[in-house]
């Protein structure tokens, strides 16, 4: 039977070699283009003119938008400051062009982007900073599970969605299974928290608050941009797209997610009977907005910035971070 550092090597050697990058290449270019052919097939059903005659046209539906797109990257100067030592400036340039590999090329290939620059700027070992980078993201991904939960147990208990089309018909003996799974699974996390988790507890908990405070605000923000465009549409219908657009998010190595996310949102305007077009139109111009602001920081800080020239990050090795700080904890 195989240890444990050999499933390490030998998983290090499969997802590192051109084979699998070439297969991950292609698999990302095949979900996209099945999303933009939905998108269009959409659109067309819709009808282009009367989507085309619904793009929003109200100024602050952009302010928001400006707003949106440098929250995480402002919030992240105060989160890596609660542990590194690094110019506030610098800090937003690196952390903004994280958020562009992120969205632009795949779930952690950012997070590699933050090690390379991480390992030249902060006066910490290569492990710790891995460390670091390792339990932020695992406190981001809290910080959006909880939200989501919170979403869905508001929808189902406000009577806005039937817990029945969540989870089926069920019976006593899956209940009780599921509840043991959860007992399970927390009591493993409890018991294992040392080699999954290596920050402070009030560390931690500061960390937590920021990422928080920072997601709340990036979501009542989102509901204000919608609002703005299609004013009149009840609360609880942004908050299912609230929870939609969330789980779309949580969901790894899912290339191109704004696009999914309009392909979602299209479909459920029409299960909420909403004004497909209106919603169509401001979704996607939300998507190609952020696509051109990403492409156009991108080039801004690789080519005129000359401080922030550094190796180029591969996509494809975006987990090494996470398992290297595995194997630091294994020594």
């Amino acid at each position: 039977m195989l240890s444990r550092s050999q499933l390490k090597e030998y998983w290090n050697s499969v997802s590192n070699h051109p084979v699998t990058a070439k297969v991950w290449d292609i698999l990302r270019r095949v979900v996209v283009l099945v999303v933009v052919g939905v998108i269009i097939y959409q659109l067309f059903d819709i009808g282009w003119k009367e989507v085309l005659g619904s793009l929003p046209t109200q100024p602050l539906f952009y302010i928001i938008f400006l707003l949106l797109f440098f929250t995480l990257p402002v919030a992240e100067v105060f989160i890596y400051r609660q542990l590194w030592k690094f110019p506030s400036i610098e800090g937003f340039k690196t952390f903004l062009k994280k958020k562009v590999y992120n969205e632009e090329l795949m779930g952690y290939s950012g997070e590699v982007h933050l090690f390379i620059w991480g390992r030249k700027h902060v006066p910490k070992p290569d492990k710790e900073v891995l460390k670091d980078i390792r339990d932020n993201s695992i406190l981001s991904a809290m910080t959006s599970n909880i939200v989501a939960v919170s979403l869905i147990a508001f929808l189902v208990f406000a009577g806005h969605i039937e817990l029945s089309q969540l989870i089926g018909e069920f019976d006593l003996l899956y209940t009780i299974a599921g509840i043991v799974l959860v007992i399970i699974l927390v009591v493993l996390i409890v018991v294992f928290r040392k080699y999954l988790f290596s920050l402070p507890p009030r560390k931690a908990a500061t960390i937590f608050s920021i990422y928080m405070t920072r997601f709340l605000i990036h979501q009542a923000l989102m509901l204000m941009m919608w609002a703005v465009v299609i004013p009149g549409t009840p609360l609880s219908v942004w908050f299912t797209y609230l929870t939609v657009i969330i789980v779309i998010n949580r969901i790894p190595f899912l290339p191109s997610k704004d696009l999914v996310f309009v392909w979602a949102g299209i479909e459920l305007s029409h299960m909420l009977d909403m004004a497909s077009a209106a919603v169509a139109g401001m979704l996607l111009v939300y998507s190609a907005l952020k696509k051109v602001m990403n492409l156009g920081f991108f080039m801004l800080l690789t080519y005129y910035f000359k401080d922030l020239e550094e190796e180029d990050v591969n996509p494809d090795k975006a987990e090494i971070p996470f398992a290297e700080a595995d194997k630091s904890q294994d020594s």
